[in-house]
């Protein structure tokens, strides 16, 4: 039997000698461990304004916020206000031994604060100072077991001025108490459906990034048949809005372009473009733009932490490189990815070149890939020029002229480092001004570049081969480069802006593009970019379907590491892993599908690399898995992980790293992919080195049963005594009181 005595600060209200109350059961990933006090609003029976004394105090201020909408707001002055924290019963520190909030100096900083402790209205003699920051949220962390408190229970927390004079306002957000090393839980994922945004009806993914920042991507459906109103209607399968915080506490929002012509404008980033060697035709346009055509849209997976949104489009193809001219139509399928703990998302796509229709043969298309493709305000704003360009094929090219200078056909490069994993990027310089400048997109492939090549441009039939730029910081007047010092838009391996650049458009057109090589789509065997060695004329199938994953980077250029650079790093480090079981338990997942709503296997390369989700990849052992992840270089950051076999459909009843019982949304972050026997988990932990051992007990079916025989008698006129027996899977349980 499990016992416990609930006491309240006043007298409840008796019916039958009872009094009302709520029992709640939890698996093992209940939040035990943590207590919130204020997020958004005071929590668990805190009260704030009945305790805080002096003006200037606001617990429903709108911005700046920390998360969610609303913080605390102070203006302290001298020792005659303080913001007040009290809870309804007495705390102890053994269960609660560490407090923490977040703290913003607002436009000047530097206030002086204390923190100090009272219980039964007699304040602890001790006091931690605070000093705010302007402008940005710091962390607060007070171990209260230790000096200068020493575990002294407390029913009060204060925020007080130490300053004898008035200081300028200061916010206060997400006030928690719990456990050492164990932050406040993190928000489930958000999904809005059917949302309008930017003239078109949208799903919306809200989740936490790796700083438990809100994101929030809103992805425009697909519309089937056309819009009536032809191009200039339909805007399907891409992605129009994407908020996310800055280091400033403020939210950026980047937005849908308006530089290209009414007919195409508005059309977001993410869709699919591909054009065809043999340029354009009577048929049609050589490389149609995805988003002005219908589709259908899937809602693959909605988890608690991850999802998988879907679109899938019957993209024309309009000039083939044999035989009569003429429109077919090729499936493609797109999935975005979303996971808490993550900033970027995943875009993976797969082309069923041999599902064409009507019908054609292998070789019929000598064709590339340029998608994802699409334009966006990256700073919210769209009408600076660009500061930078750099992108990585075999080699790492960035642009080289002075901080905060623009990008023109004159700035100075770099094109002679080495490099591995393929990526494109664009920027502009800070400073962080009213929420503009200081902002990066970028495209990172899941894979290195002699898994899957990427970079196009290397064809010399239509005399377009990138490799003589390798090495140099000149162009050497190689190709059409002519008098400019940057190669010509035609020679860059990732399109990105260089088309557009180099037609005299300007360079605030922040468009982002991949880039196959010509044949990656159609093609028995095409040339690939590089090869083993630069010479080399190395080949790829490009029939009879392609596929390949990356990586949709926004965010602030000035963040150390770079964001772009941080996910580079991240895909070279999973290169260095090795997975392996213990004791049996599970198995490390060696082979797995060529890419989405593929049949076809690959072998994955590290062993347990999924590089078509950007996931570790586990199969259980009766809903049981114990693993190590031994990283040979660098950290591994928040990795995801994917268990199969995982059939149960409830949450795990234990997660452990490294023999530590880790606690469900504030450690781990799972989601139950039931219709695939799934379990995703974002471990919330950076790992090195050869041992990270992670050990998961699957959850029973449905989760624990109700408890039974649970008996309530008031033990006195203030409190009552509950019992019941436990049920078999749940370990821990919280009791409600209400008054009524």
């Amino acid at each position: 039997m499990r016992k416990v005595a609930t006491r309240g600060r006043t007298p409840a209200r008796m019916f039958r000698g009872v009094l009302f109350f709520a029992v709640a059961f939890f698996a093992a990933s209940a939040h035990a461990q943590i207590l919130t006090v204020f997020d958004d609003a005071l929590q668990n029976g805190f009260d704030g304004p009945g305790y805080s004394y002096g003006a200037g105090i606001d617990f429903t201020n709108g911005t700046p916020t920390h998360t969610g909408s609303k913080s605390i707001a102070f203006t302290p002055n001298a020792f005659t206000n303080g913001v007040s924290f009290h809870s309804p019963g007495i705390i102890s520190t053994g269960t609660y031994p560490v407090l923490r909030f977040w703290v913003h100096g607002g436009t000047v900083g530097g206030q002086g604060l204390s923190i100090k402790l009272s219980s039964g209205g007699i304040y602890n003699p001790a006091s931690v100072p605070v000093t705010p920051v302007a402008n940005v949220w710091t962390e607060v962390v007070v171990n209260l077991s230790q000096a200068p408190f020493n575990a002294v229970n407390f029913d009060r927390i204060d925020v007080v001025g130490s300053i004898n004079a008035a200081q300028p306002v200061l916010y206060i957000d997400d006030v928690t108490l719990g456990q050492p090393g164990a932050g406040p839980p993190v928000s489930i994922m958000q999904y809005g459906q059917g949302v309008p945004v930017a003239g078109m009806t949208s799903e919306t993914f809200t989740w936490q990034d790796s700083l438990n920042h809100p994101r929030v991507a809103a992805l425009a459906h697909h519309i089937l048949p056309a819009d009536p109103a032809g191009p200039g209607g339909s805007r399907g399968g891409a992605l129009r809005q994407y908020a996310y915080q800055l280091s400033d506490s403020t939210t950026r929002t980047a937005t849908v372009t308006t530089f290209l012509p009414a007919s195409a404008s508005y059309g977001g980033f993410g869709y699919i473009v591909s054009h065809e060697r043999v340029g354009p035709c009577p048929a049609g346009d050589d490389s149609p733009l995805g988003f002005v055509f219908g589709g259908t849209w899937q809602r693959v997976f909605e988890g608690r932490h991850h999802a998988i949104f879907r679109f899938l489009q019957n993209y024309p193809k309009n000039c083939p490189n044999s035989g009569p001219a003429g429109t077919r139509y090729m499936p493609v399928t797109i999935d975005w990815v979303f996971s808490t703990g993550h900033d970027n998302p995943l875009w993976a796509v797969t082309y069923d070149v041999d599902l064409i229709a009507p019908a054609a043969p292998a070789d019929t298309y000598f064709d590339d890939s340029r998608a994802p493709y699409g334009e966006l305000n990256i700073d919210g704003d769209g009408n600076t020029n660009l500061n930078g360009v750099a992108w990585g094929d075999r080699y790492k090219f960035t642009t080289t002229n002075n901080l905060g200078t623009d990008v023109t056909w004159n700035s100075p490069f770099n094109w002679t480092a080495a490099n591995t994993v393929p990526y494109v990027k664009e920027w502009l310089d800070g400073p962080l001004t009213a929420g503009k400048l200081d902002a990066v997109i970028g495209i990172v492939q899941t894979q290195t570049i002699t898994q899957q090549d990427a970079g196009g441009s290397r064809d010399l039939s239509i005399g377009r081969d990138i490799t003589p730029y390798w090495h140099k910081t000149t162009v050497d007047n190689v190709h059409s480069a002519g008098i400019h010092v940057l190669p010509d838009g035609d020679n860059w391996p990732y399109q990105a802006m260089g088309n557009n650049f180099f037609s005299n458009a300007g360079s605030n057109n922040a468009r982002m593009t991949w880039k196959t090589q010509f044949g990656f789509l159609g093609q028995t065997a095409y040339t690939i970019n590089g090869g083993a060695v630069e010479s080399s004329a190395a080949t790829a199938p490009g029939f009879p379907k392609k596929s390949y994953s990356t990586y949709i980077v926004l965010g602030q250029h000035s963040i150390v590491p770079e964001p772009v650079d941080a996910q580079v790093t991240q895909v070279e480090v999973v290169q260095s892993l090795t997975l392996s079981i213990n004791s049996a338990i599970g198995t490390v997942v060696a082979t797995g599908p060529a890419g989405i709503t593929r049949a076809d296997t690959v072998t994955y390369a590290p062993a347990g690399y999924n590089h078509v989700y950007g996931a570790l990849a586990f199969s259980a052992s009766t809903n049981n898995l114990d693993a190590n992840i031994a990283v040979g270089a660098g950290t591994l950051k928040k990795p995801l992980i994917i268990v199969s076999n995982y059939t149960s459909g409830a949450d795990p009843q234990l997660v452990k790293f490294a023999s530590a019982t880790l606690v469900a949304d504030v450690d781990y972050f799972a989601s139950v992919r039931s219709s695939a026997n799934e379990l995703w988990i974002t471990l919330n932990r950076d790992l090195t080195g050869p041992t990270n051992r992670l050990e998961i007990i699957g959850g029973a079916a449905g989760g624990p049963g109700t408890p039974t025989t649970v008996v309530a008698a008031a033990a006195s006129a203030t409190s009552v005594t509950v019992s019941w027996t436990a049920s078999a899977g749940a370990n821990r349980y919280h009791v409600y009181r209400t008054a009524n």
